[in-house]
């Protein structure tokens, strides 16, 4: 389906990073330990994942993720795109009001590694101030940042590092299953690898996200059956 290669299509690069997402991980797992939220997993207690969508916010899409999660009574972690923030603030502080958190995924959504450190911190500190705009309080995490396509270079990590930033990366995609799995199997199994304390990746904006929302429910089914809570990663941390 178009839409689901649109995701993948843009992910599945020639760099190295794209082997880490074609194995179903984060591209970056581990590369900058310095960082405070430098991996894909969270060590809890809690019999717990952290649901993550990234691209967002988008008028089609953002209100029916919402409104599923709301019916599953999870919560999740949104990273999103500054000028979608811009164009759609009313759908950020929606997400915040029913408990769920939002972070930062760069001003203009575009790949770090090809940016040198000034582009970087533009795209950073851009996509922070618009969060920080919003006045939405602690749910708003604009230090927590998901570099696109989960990308990073030699001069985006120096920045990274440098402006003490959280780097929030995954270690599981709802998308790549959906590639080559009907709606209900990618879902399924996506929820059958997942173990307390992973972070999962899904995507609420920038292409076509209908296959992403068909699958949702079945998603959140299959890991609430295997007793799995679905939370945000400061939830995770927490715990």
């Amino acid at each position: 389906m178009h839409s689901r290669r649109t995701v993948l299509g843009a992910t599945l690069g020639v760099t190295l990073g794209a082997v880490g997402v074609a194995a179903g991980r984060s591209p970056a797992v581990g590369a900058v330990r310095t960082h405070r939220l430098g991996y894909g997993h969270v060590a809890t207690r809690r019999a717990a994942v952290a649901l993550t969508f990234d691209d967002g916010p988008d008028p089609q899409f953002t209100p029916t993720v919402l409104d599923l999660l709301a019916a599953h009574h999870a919560r999740a972690t949104f990273f999103v795109v500054g000028t979608r923030v811009k164009e759609h603030p009313d759908l950020v502080r929606r997400a915040v009001a029913e408990g769920h958190e939002v972070g930062n995924h760069t001003l203009a959504h575009e790949r770090l590694d090809r940016l040198d450190r000034a582009g970087v911190r533009a795209q950073l500190e851009g996509g922070a101030a618009t969060l920080t705009a919003l006045d939405l309080g602690p749910s708003a995490r604009p230090r927590m940042v998901r570099p696109p396509f989960g990308f990073e270079g030699p001069a985006s990590r120096a920045e990274l590092l440098a402006g003490g930033w959280e780097v929030a990366r995954w270690n599981g995609c709802l998308e790549r299953h959906l590639l080559r799995d009907p709606v209900g199997e990618g879902a399924a199994r996506l929820a059958a690898g997942a173990r307390p304390g992973d972070v999962l990746l899904a995507h609420d904006g920038g292409a076509d996200r209908t296959t992403t929302v068909d699958a949702l429910p079945d998603l959140l089914t299959a890991l609430a059956q295997r007793g799995l809570a679905v939370t945000t990663i400061a939830a995770l941390q927490a715990g």
